[in-house]
């Protein structure tokens, strides 16, 4: 017998031997050529036959979207033009093809069960859907993620109501998706209850429902619990459910637990069974009372042993009693009122258990409550007296509100004061200003230490990082603020998300982007003194407007993702977008758009176009306004208005906000604002060349403008006007003997102004003089225009310049942040140019005189205590010998002569003009302290400020130390190192070549293409400057591939190309302007 294998295969199929002679094999069967075809046929035609019966013999259904892909769907598979055929966990086909549920099936109530044992870590769970089937059917499809179904059940409606056979069950992974068939045809128009029952682990991260654990105040053991972190489509994780946005229903949940722990949910405890023991321990179940109807991933539980500080409604309130939440059509069900009537004997409670179990501390609790009033919350001055206001001016039918609880360990109990003293003053201020009442008789807190973010909010239950819960004199001024904000748009999140969600998650960026100006909106009139108004302005107007004007980011609609994952710009210009609606409808109105917004689409789905209509109802007087929004989100970038003056006519005209041609880049693919892109198997990648001069073409075909108010205010009249500009441009009059006009008064707008030199001049003079003449948030708006129209090369830096001169004047953080914010970035780009050193001395200079003002003490009103750390820093990033030396010194005494403490507010002032004044031990100090802090989770802003610093050290042989750390660190604590190191003279480099060397390790890590990978690359080059900075990032984008970070690795590109455009015409005219100013200052 031969070694060929093709030799032996011939001789099969042919019955014959080789011609190599093959002897006769003896046992082998052998046939004819003619039977071996006949055979192969066969074969075939029963393979075909297969596959028809498959295609032909799935679930049949009324439902018309049955086997067939939504429009614009695109699968997971890399291959998008092979047919999708999933296959189930059993190896069967998996009928159902649609990544969204059926519409033919929808649940009208959930009961769920759960038990977790925080013993074995095991979860047993039951769940009770009422269904409702709006076209006959035989299969039901819901989702499952890692549960494993036990018992499965689907009975009829009524008191005779009986199983129907289950003839097929499948799970299809990859989409979390659970088919049900049945025998008999489901009835069109008829209710049916499925039971499904499962086990499963609880989850060691926080996903689903997870297991946390916490040290006990005696700090000797940990102790468990268990909570549930829902993200968009997360519910799956805990229970079988309808996980889908759009469909909501009513909940009544029901947990089980020992005597030791308490049970919480979104609603209260209705009533408390002993069920007997389990595992020798006894066993406690906590019904809780039907809640609204909520998408899946709204419901939450927690089971823990946590202590509990309270805090009633305001005064102006009515005291809270429970009441049963009604169902989605606002009526009681007949089998809530059988629930209620079976339970009427025990009334309802807060908590039973939680009552019985502070019994043992209910004195230490009392002298907890009694300090905690003593010393309430800032907001809760400010808070009343607003509350009483809005009260006086608005008729309210409103008389309820709900009470406060916070849950946490008990040595944690007394940071609770902030928490429950904000939250009551946002929300009862908010629905006040809604003239909606709060739905729930509650709202919980509930400190958990893994979580993953500051705040989760669920309508009634709310989750916090425990590392959130700081004390206020440990964290800097900005902190405090930032987590009273926090705190407010988790109270908004109750009422838009709670009461009313979105249709689909691709929605998403309404609602969070109205949370984010709604946060700020309702607590500034709580917080008068905070720059609430400034902050708004430079962490999302600015900086959205600042990311668009370069990067090229597309519109909203098209930007946004449909999984709900988007990136912060979108939500930041979303807010920009919600101001601009705001001002264009006025402050009753928008407030009463948003009210009957919540009160049409009580506890249901709600997609923009509704929102649009309610305010183009509404503002009768005010046209376009669903145009308006439409306009807005549908477009890409936003308008650049340039302003003419003739006389007393103004012209206003507007065009697409665009950077001038480059001409230091030689790119075809390089249009002045983004690069072209190709798609590989449905994934953007970029495309970049470098073999001929980018066009001047525009990249929008046809001309483009937007609706929207304008505000202007003049020299002569600070009381604000409003025109709307409807076409190209709009065109009125004002006074002859007006010196400037000041588009987008109090920065309302989301849009850039460009002036002519004379009404520039005439602004920077009166500003210089007085700048009170403006407001802080005008001032701001001007300083954001000149920098940024500065960097897109469209005004003379001359006219940057002149601007900042008055800045030793300025008494406001946010303009002073703002101004320091893009010197900072002047910083990093000019590192290298031959202007750098004299403007350095300039900022010097002016940075010296402003510091003589405020001094270093941390102390006096809150705008200056939040502006001195940002100028202070700023002193020390350019290097001013006296502030660098004062860092060492602050640093020297605590450390060595028993100094006193370092205020957070100045900490990385301290760190960072410690390190930069050259001498090891200070950089060793602050490298041992990161390392302490890395075990405490409270400490994240210090180690942020401390990683900053240390990669700040000239020293390069200490900044290749700490990147010898970087790969072992977090995602975000790499960005940090890594944007500092290269923003040092000799770091740039450096970091590039780590990223070179460690390429296949990141990458490894991160993942290819992530935009994990991506914003690391994206740290290191953002800043460059040189033709050879864009020809180096443009061989990473070539080395990275495809994948979700290419789109940021085509911005980043585009950015450094701006630089590189702005420092080649830029650099000259600073450097004559430094020449001609800097000594008339001395």
């Amino acid at each position: 017998m031969t070694h060929d294998p093709d030799l032996d295969d011939c001789a099969f199929l042919s019955g014959g031997e080789s011609s190599g002679g093959r002897q006769t094999r003896n046992g082998v069967a052998v046939c004819s050529q003619k039977r071996a075809l006949l055979v192969a046929g066969i074969v075939l035609g029963s393979l075909l036959l297969t596959a028809l019966i498959i295609a032909f013999a799935g679930p049949q259904s009324d439902c018309s979207c049955a086997r067939k892909l939504p429009t614009g769907l695109e699968t997971n598979e890399e291959n998008v033009t092979q047919p999708f055929n999933p296959i189930a966990t059993n190896g069967e086909p998996f009928p159902w093809l649609n990544i969204t549920l059926p519409t033919n099936v929808r649940p009208m109530r959930y009961m769920v069960t759960i038990h977790p044992n925080l013993t074995t870590l095991d979860v047993k769970g039951q769940v009770t859907i009422d269904l409702w089937i709006e076209k006959e059917t035989n299969f039901i499809v819901l989702h499952i993620q890692d549960l494993n179904v036990t018992e499965k059940a689907i009975v009829t409606s009524g008191n005779k109501g009986y199983a129907i056979k289950i003839i097929k069950v499948l799970e299809y992974p990859p989409r979390q998706q659970f088919y049900i068939e049945v025998k008999e045809k489901l009835k069109k128009k008829s209710n049916y209850t499925l039971n499904l029952r499962w086990y499963s682990k609880l989850n060691p991260e926080p996903e689903g429902f997870y297991v946390d654990q916490y040290e006990s105040p005696n700090g000797i053991e940990s102790r468990l619990l268990a909570a549930t972190v829902f993200r968009p489509n997360g519910a799956r994780r805990a229970f079988p459910c309808f996980d889908e946005p759009h469909i909501r229903a009513p909940f009544r949940i029901s947990v089980f637990r020992d005597r030791f722990h308490i049970g919480l949910s979104n609603s209260i405890v209705h009533t408390t069974e002993d069920v007997g023991f389990y595992m020798g321990t006894g066993l406690l179940r906590d019904d809780f009372i039907e809640t609204p109807p909520l998408p899946a991933d709204a419901v939450a539980w927690v089971v823990s042993d946590f202590q509990r500080e309270s805090l009633q409604p305001s005064p102006a309130y009515l005291p809270t009693t429970p009441a049963p939440a009604t169902g989605a059509g606002g009526k009681k069900s007949s089998q809530f009122d059988n629930y209620t009537q079976m339970k009427q004997k025990k009334p309802p409670v807060r908590n039973i258990t939680a009552l019985t179990h502070s019994l043992n501390i209910n004195l230490m609790i009392r002298n907890l409550t009694t300090t905690t009033t003593t010393t309430t919350s800032p907001l809760a001055d400010a808070g009343a007296k607003n509350l009483t206001a809005m009260s006086q001016s608005t008729v309210s039918a409103i008389k309820r509100a709900p009470s406060y609880t916070f849950y946490a360990p008990r040595d944690l109990l007394p940071r609770s004061s902030f928490i429950l003293h904000t939250s009551r003053e946002v929300l009862e201020y908010m629905q006040t200003w809604l003239e909606v009442s709060y739905p729930l008789t509650k709202v919980d807190f509930v400190a958990l230490p893994s979580l993953d973010r500051n705040i989760i909010s669920s309508l009634g239950l709310v989750t916090l990082k425990t590392s959130f819960l700081t004390e206020p004199q440990s964290i800097t001024t900005a902190q405090y603020q930032q987590s009273a904000l926090l705190v407010a748009e988790a109270m908004v999140r109750q009422f838009f998300g709670g009461i009313t969600s979105r249709k689909v998650l691709k929605d998403i960026w309404l609602w969070e982007g109205l949370i984010k100006y709604l946060g700020i909106h309702i607590l500034s009139p709580l917080q008068e003194n905070w720059p609430l108004k400034e902050m708004y302005l430079l962490n999302m107007a600015t900086a959205a407007l600042d990311i668009d004007a370069i990067q090229g980011w597309d519109s909203i609609m098209n930007g946004t993702s449909h999984d709900g994952n988007n990136e912060e710009f979108f939500i930041q210009k979303t807010a920009g977008i919600f101001s601009m609606l705001h001002t264009a409808i006025g402050e009753d109105r928008f407030r009463g758009c948003l009210g009957a917004f919540l009160k049409l689409n009580r506890f249901k789905t709600a997609e923009p176009l509704d929102l649009w209509n309610i305010c183009t109802k509404r503002a009768t007087s005010v046209k376009n306004i669903k145009d308006m929004m439409s306009l807005w989100t549908h477009q890409l970038g936003f308008p650049l208005l340039t302003v003419t003056r003739l006389a007393n006519h103004i012209t206003i005209s507007q065009k697409p906000f665009q950077p001038a041609e480059f001409l230091a880049i030689h790119d075809e693919t390089y249009d002045g604002n983004h690069y072209s892109k190709v798609t590989v198997n449905g994934t953007t990648s970029g495309q970049v060349s470098s073999t001929a001069a980018p066009t001047a073409q525009t990249k929008h075909l046809q001309p483009m403008k937007w609706i929207f108010p304008i505000t202007y205010v003049t020299d002569l009249n600070n009381i604000t006007e409003t025109l709307w500009l409807y076409n190209i441009n709009v065109t009125f009059n004002v006074a002859e003997n007006v010196k400037w006009i000041k588009i987008n008064a109090h920065q309302s707008g989301y849009y850039r102004v460009l002036y002519n030199e004379n009404n520039w001049a005439n602004i920077i003079e009166d500003l210089s003089n007085d700048p009170n003449k403006f407001s802080s948030q005008d001032r701001l708006g001007l300083l954001s225009d000149a920098f940024t129209l500065c960097h897109a090369n469209l005004l003379p830096c001359e006219i940057t310049m002149n601007m900042i001169q008055y800045l030793p004047s300025e008494t406001k953080w946010g303009p002073m942040t703002l101004a320091l914010r893009h010197l900072e970035k002047w910083r990093r780009i000019l590192k290298y140019s031959e202007c750098f050193l004299m403007l350095s001395e300039f900022i010097k200079m002016k940075l010296s005189t402003i510091i003589d003002k405020i001094g270093w003490n941390d102390e006096g009103v809150e705008a200056t205590r939040l502006m001195r750390p940002e100028v202070l820093l700023a002193s020390v990033l350019w290097e001013d010998i006296d502030s660098v030396t004062k860092s060492k010194n602050l640093l020297n005494q605590f450390l060595f002569y028993n100094g006193s403490a370092i205020s957070p507010n100045l900490r990385e002032v301290v760190y960072t003009g410690s390190i930069l004044s050259g001498e090891y031990i200070y950089w060793q100090h602050c490298w041992d302290r990161f390392v302490t802090l890395q075990r405490n989770s409270e400490s994240y802003v210090e180690r942020m400020q401390l990683l900053r610093a240390l990669g700040r050290t000239k020293d390069a042989w200490l900044q290749n130390r700490l990147l010898s750390h970087v790969t072992m660190l977090p995602t975000t604590e790499v960005v940090q190192v890594l944007q500092a190191i290269a923003g040092t003279p000799t770091g740039g480099a450096m970091a590039c070549r780590f990223l070179q060397a460690k390429w296949f390790e990141l990458e490894s890590r991160l993942g290819q293409g992530t935009l994990a990978f991506a914003k690391v690359i994206s740290a290191i080059t953002q800043y460059g400057a040189t033709k050879f900075d864009y020809d180096e990032l443009k061989s990473l984008v070539h080395r990275f591939g495809r994948g979700d970070g290419m789109e940021i690795l085509n911005m980043t590109l585009s950015s450094v190309a701006a630089n590189v455009e702005w420092v080649a015409r830029s650099q000259m005219s600073l450097y004559k302007w430094v020449e001609s100013n800097l000594h008339s200052h001395r």
